[in-house]
């Protein structure tokens, strides 16, 4: 099966996938070429149909991301590391005979520089280091390196940004492009390849979609018919509920599609809905049964799926966030056998302790992530706390009156 990427970046960057791919068969590359990253939304709106978009950097990624949120197909980009910053280096060093000291470099993370100067032995001094931003302009990209020049303190910039290196030799700054390892862009190119691979593998599942009206039939049907056809469903019903028929990728562009939402909303309290996938209709509808099960009157007018791998996403159209309901790695099936916990909820409290930014809560602070009351949340910690998954490590006291809150802290690893 041949896959459709489309590149988006810099003349240059276009240029050199083009040689790096000459041979492949098994993958097309159609090419975009922009003169500033900010263009890459324009160039979004020129595509050709595709299976996968690859951006040459971060930069034109993130310029494009709200746009991503709206197409049906995986993006990636290619991601800068140490061995791009490493190899940048040595070139500098080794055959330009560049004083490391009196050179101005971008990143996109400082981790990147670390972890070269920590190889190094900190033998190597960078003082002038500039952070790439989301959206950041070029201009101000440009201007960090131009004025560390003009002030005669350094000799050299080395910048990950195309446009940047133009507009530095426009302005006669003796500068250099970050080097893009051979290695990093096939690996790119392949990952882009194998991402398209699971989309369609993902698209073609079979799903199923369940409606069990509240209100009479006749207030329901012709919404239920306009959702079909924009997911290229069939349809049918029995005593009052709806089942439709179609496919994991029909779902996933329908949830992008005004239409489709504005039909759902229409439904208001007149009914609620659910959607499973699975490699069968059986498993389909019961999957789609289970997650019709899960809507609570709390949930709102809103609708989830359980995909294949019980994963349960929604609540649409707020958001897609996915939780586990299931639990494969042992040291989760353990957590879940010793506190009774569901692998749901195991599931929230990974995702809780990964976006703190702190390491300390209240049981109060669990209640409102996990949208339930405070004494269900105090049964949870107690449960953890119990088993020495949390801690009870001091006391809060958040007003002059009232008994003082207990302060959490998890002792599980949340990246299991």
């Amino acid at each position: 099966m041949k896959i459709k990427i489309a590149v988006i970046g810099s003349t240059d960057f276009c240029h050199r996938t083009e040689q790096l791919v000459s041979n492949r068969k098994d993958i097309e590359l159609n090419w975009y070429r922009y003169a500033e990253p900010s263009e890459a939304p324009r160039l979004l709106q020129t595509l050709k149909p595709c299976d996968v978009i690859l951006f040459s950097g971060s930069l034109p990624y993130s310029y494009s991301k709200k746009l991503l949120d709206n197409l049906s197909i995986p993006a990636v980009y290619l991601q800068q590391d140490e061995t791009a910053v490493a190899i940048t280096l040595l070139q500098l060093s080794a055959q330009n005979q560049q004083n490391l000291c009196r050179v101005s470099i971008d990143v996109r993370e400082q981790a990147y520089i670390d972890h070269v100067l920590n190889d190094l032995g900190q033998s190597v001094n960078l003082p002038f280091v500039h952070l790439l931003h989301d959206d950041e302009k070029i201009s101000t990209i440009t201007s960090y390196h131009q004025t560390l020049s003009i002030q005669g303190k350094t000799d050299m910039a080395i910048t990950s940004v195309h446009a940047v290196y133009e507009q530095l030799r426009q302005q006669n700054i003796p500068t250099c492009k970050m080097i893009d390892p051979e290695n990093t862009i096939l690996r790119s190119i392949e990952q882009a390849r194998q991402q398209a691979l699971l989309q369609k593998s993902n698209s073609a599942q079979i799903a199923v979609g369940i409606v069990k009206a509240i209100s009479p039939r006749q207030d329901v049907e012709t919404f239920i018919a306009k959702m079909a056809s924009i997911m290229q469903a069939r349809w049918s019903e029995h005593d009052g509920d709806f089942t439709l028929y179609t496919s994991m990728g029909n779902i996933e562009s329908a949830i992008k599609n005004k239409e489709f939402l504005v039909a759902f909303h229409s439904l208001a309290t007149k009914a609620k809905m659910a959607f499973g996938c699975g490699e069968s209709f059986i498993d389909a509808t019961e999957n789609a049964n289970f997650a019709l099960n899960l809507i609570q009157q709390s949930d709102g007018h809103s609708f989830y799926m359980l995909d294949s791998n019980k994963r349960l996403h929604g609540p649409f159209p707020q958001s897609g966030a996915a939780v586990e309901m299931k639990t494969t790695e042992p040291a989760l099936v353990e957590m879940a056998e010793k506190t009774k916990l569901s692998p749901a909820n195991i599931s929230k409290l990974m995702q809780y302790s990964l976006v703190r930014q702190t390491k300390q809560f209240t049981a109060n602070d669990l209640a409102l992530y996990l949208d339930v009351s405070r004494r269900t949340a105090e049964r949870t910690l107690k449960k953890l706390v119990d088993h020495n998954y949390a801690t009870i490590i001091g006391e809060e006291m958040a007003y002059k009156q009232g008994r003082p809150r207990a302060l959490y802290e998890f002792n599980f690893h949340p990246y299991f």
